[in-house]
């Protein structure tokens, strides 16, 4: 790290994407609430309007907080002699504001979650100030690399480099984090995501729904498999004539997968609900009886230790993280991506044996409880702040495949 390892007492914390009730906004939230929890204070920086050359400050995106908005200005039309120039000039007074703020609330570590260009100004006041610089990935930003900008892939691997730390959500996160960023892989470290189960202490109000029905919280997207989904349903509805499916999410795809759901002649068992806030999602977990995850790839999961803490029956695709919370047959059932008629039989066995499920949901909250708590992950993110872990790299093993070695060699 940049300076000796001290107890950290202030954080400041940056994420381009942290207003909206999606999974990175979620965590982001859960990681500010245990930091405070554990004394720490935390400190949010955005970028403000380009052009503005001021700096300000105002309500957080999230959570009621007061966040610092400074100019940042990166990428520019995608342009990279104009990206450059923009920089260049701006560099000097987005420097003197960031170094500012870091020194008047005595910022110990700075966390920039979800890469974006703009971590390049605060990589850089966090060098000149001496400060750890530690970029935590999710998943999407690292999906979404190669088809970024010449200009935006720059930046991304100046920061990626430039990291004390890079902290990804699940062993497969960090072992897709060293296949695209390979020079950084001995700075990556997994630590899970967790839950806080007293965000959903409140009884939700039950949403007015036939039951019982099927949930699938997502996005309309290629990669969350809503189609494999539909198809499989459709290969059930004989057979559960008595069930719905109920589709929580909206997205560039949700319109042709209503369509979809008319073509298979399911339209009248499938409620389309669209965006709902994530209080009104929990209410959603609260009354199904089963809880489908078709995703053709997924970072981590939180939605599945959201289903869990419901003690719901569990079918997810064995994709990225999620074999890392579900254990096939223990605590939930684990399908093949893009197999309607894998999951249909998942699907059915679940519905039909009832007391299976809810075994099943038992042993989920379980490992919820035993492994996935933001109480016990957020003291690997203060050893990750404070210096006092020791490196985690992705390791390259004989056979050349790569695995993150955990935290501390801490059990997760």
């Amino acid at each position: 790290m940049s300076t000796a390892a001290k107890r950290v007492t202030n954080v400041l914390l940056s994420c381009p994407l942290d207003a909206g009730v999606g999974g990175v906004q979620v965590v982001l939230g859960d990681l500010v609430d245990a930091l405070e929890q554990t004394g720490r204070q935390v400190h949010l920086v955005y970028g403000a309007p380009f052009p503005s050359v001021r700096s300000f400050e105002a309500p957080s995106r999230f959570g009621g907080r007061t966040a610092f908005y400074c100019p940042m200005p990166v990428v520019v039309r995608n342009s990279p002699l104009l990206s450059l120039l923009v920089f260049l000039i701006s560099l000097p007074i987005t420097l003197f504001h960031l170094t500012r703020l870091m020194r008047r609330k005595k910022i110990d570590v700075v966390n920039c979650h979800f890469l974006g260009e703009y971590f390049i100004h605060l990589l850089i006041a966090a060098r000149l100030l001496r400060i750890p610089f530690i970029v935590s990935v999710h998943g999407a930003e690292v999906d979404g690399y190669a088809v970024s900008s010449t200009a935006s892939r720059f930046v991304y691997r100046l920061i990626m480099r430039g990291a004390d730390r890079i902290v990804a959500c699940s062993e497969a996160l960090a072992r897709q984090t060293a296949d695209v960023f390979p020079d950084v892989r001995l700075k990556i470290t997994c630590v899970h995501n967790g839950l806080n189960p007293s965000n959903y202490s409140e009884s939700p109000q039950t949403p007015v729904l036939p039951r019982p029905f099927l949930l699938c919280a997502c996005r309309h997207v290629h990669k969350k498999g809503v189609d494999t989904l539909l198809r499989a349903f459709a290969l059930i509805q004989r057979k559960c004539a008595t069930l719905t499916l109920v589709l929580l999410g909206d997205g560039p795809l949700f319109e042709e997968h209503k369509a979809l759901a008319r073509t298979l002649g399911i339209e009248s068992r499938v409620v389309f609900v669209g965006s709902v806030t994530h209080a009104e999602v929990w209410s959603f977990f609260a009354a199904c009886s089963l809880f489908v995850l078709p995703s053709r790839a997924e970072p981590f999961g939180l939605v599945v230790l959201e289903a869990a803490y419901h003690k719901k029956g569990i079918i997810c695709t064995r994709v990225g993280g999620v074999p890392e919370i579900i254990e096939n047959g223990v605590n939930g059932v684990l399908v093949e991506p893009d197999d309607p008629a894998g999951m249909a039989a998942q699907i059915l066995a679940l519905s039909l044996n009832p007391e299976l499920a809810e075994r099943l949901g038992v042993q989920a909250y379980a490992t919820l409880m035993t492994r996935f708590l933001w109480k016990d992950r957020i003291h690997d993110y203060i050893e990750i702040y404070e210096g006092s872990a020791q490196p985690s790299p992705v390791d390259v093993d004989p056979n050349g495949q790569r695995h993150p070695s955990l935290l501390g060699g801490r059990a997760q």
